[in-house]
């Protein structure tokens, strides 16, 4: 069952990595925003900042995983001499 989940979980991302979610939930949310703040409605902004913070969400993902995957493994060993013999 949790394999199950997990592998949904990692299709959708992939869906939306497609089809650029994240952009769209984010151009959504400000337009949401704008127009809530343009007509005095606050519900309409609660609603579309949820859609503003999703999207970041994503990207914030993305840019993590990015990092992971391009960090060099250093070996610690090669730069520091070695210790002095007693």
């Amino acid at each position: 069952m949790l394999k199950n989940f997990i592998d949904k979980t990692k299709y959708y991302y992939k869906l939306t990595k497609a089809k650029k979610i994240d952009t769209y939930l984010i151009l959504a949310g400000v337009l949401g925003v704008i127009i809530g703040l343009y007509f005095s409605i606050a519900i309409i902004n609660k609603i579309f900042a949820w859609f503003i913070l999703f999207g970041i969400f994503i990207k914030l993902y993305d840019f993590t995983e990015k990092i992971e995957r391009n960090i060099i493994p250093y070996d610690f060993n090669s730069l520091l001499p070695p210790p002095p013999k007693k």
